[in-house]
């Protein structure tokens, strides 16, 4: 559930190089120096997991407050809410904090084995970076945070390592895709629907009668005259509404081997384009459940949507590497959260921090 409401809004973080400004409020204020969470013995400071945690939700409530642009003088609250496992927002929030942490430090722990290092000139502008943010911003929001620039430059040399691990780590991913995997055919429709637009008392949809069908039948076959006509470059779109101005044309691109399986197509529709070839019109109406169709047949291979489809098949098994072997350390080497000491932040509707740009916040 989405409420709409004014924040306290207090403090605020100023940019500095891939750092942003942030503003929100606590009475409370977080001691960084504890440790707040160990993965093998390698420690976190609550320094560190504060500042990453507040700038997360800062960038949420940016992001949210661009998409509530129209609600001016308002801000969304979006933490107190409930989520389906019986958290708030803010706390499952807190529990991702700590899984990136976790993903962080295991990757900083396999770093040598693809030979990924932070280098010195990376060094010295985290430490710029980190050194900006500080004198940037009141020590009221510094405090408030519980941050140091020892801890902010922690969190960007374990970011930048992550930044670099990615390629090493799905490096020998099979990139060989089946011709049948990538193929992809292109096609351009135009659909009649039969299905009734008026209800009757109760609200239930009132079904055409035959003679409204034959009408629309009639509509999808002038539309296919002209199609015919028009040839293989024909504006589908532009005929269809001299037919009628309500008609208008889709293009859609389809897995030339797999279509049927995935679902997406109307198999009448398949059964129609099999065997045409490029810019061949189906030389009839396709009858669909809810409707008629006409049909053209772009491109059976589309080498361009096949090459994108083929770099996307190869994205997916990187990335599903890349997920697999990080859940294959997270579980070798486990966080450790020290309860006791993460307590001490919340994230919830009443304290809110906001992205500040050179120009101002992103949000009122």
């Amino acid at each position: 559930m989405k409420k709409f409401g004014k924040k306290i809004v207090c403090g605020t973080l100023m940019a500095a190089l891939a750092l942003g400004a942030l503003t929100g409020c606590s009475d409370k204020k977080v001691d960084g120096t504890q440790t707040v969470a160990t993965v093998d013995q390698t420690e976190i400071t609550m320094g560190t997991a504060s500042f990453l945690a507040r700038y997360q939700q800062a960038s949420t409530e940016a992001m949210y407050q661009q998409m509530m642009g129209s609600l001016s003088g308002q801000s969304m609250d979006i933490w107190d809410g409930e989520t389906e496992n019986g958290k708030t927002y803010g706390e499952e929030a807190k529990d991702n904090i700590m899984t990136l942490l976790n993903q962080l430090l295991v990757m900083e722990k396999h770093a040598p084995d693809y030979g990924i290092t932070v280098t010195d000139e990376e060094k010295e502008a985290i430490s710029a970076a980190a050194e900006g943010f500080m004198s940037a911003n009141s020590q009221e929001v510094i405090e408030k945070i519980g941050v140091s620039q020892s801890d902010i430059e922690r969190l960007l040399e374990l970011q930048t390592i992550q930044s670099k691990m990615y390629g090493p780590m799905t490096a020998d991913v099979d990139t060989n895709v089946p011709d049948e995997e990538a193929n992809q055919s292109v096609i351009t429709l135009v659909r009649v629907s039969t299905v009734g637009t008026e209800k009757d008392e109760d609200g239930n949809t009132i079904e055409l009668t035959d003679e409204e069908k034959a009408q629309k039948k009639e509509l999808a076959q002038q539309v296919l005259d002209k199609v015919k006509a028009a040839g293989a470059e024909g504006d589908m779109d532009a005929l269809a509404k001299e037919v009628d101005e309500d008609l208008s044309s889709t293009k859609r691109t389809y897995t030339t081997a797999s279509a049927r399986e995935d679902g997406n197509i109307d198999t009448e529709i398949l059964d129609a384009v099999e065997g045409l070839t490029d810019g061949q019109v189906y030389d009839g109406v396709v009858e669909l459940e809810d409707g008629y169709a006409v049909v053209r047949m772009d491109k059976v291979l589309d080498e361009e949507a096949t090459e994108s489809q083929r770099n996307s098949i190869i994205s997916s098994r990187k990335q599903d590497l890349y997920n697999e072997t990080l859940d294959q350390w997270t579980e070798e080497f486990p966080i450790q959260v020290e309860d006791s000491v993460w307590k001490q932040l919340t994230i919830t509707d009443d304290v809110s921090f906001l992205m500040v740009t050179n120009t101002g916040t992103t949000a009122e």
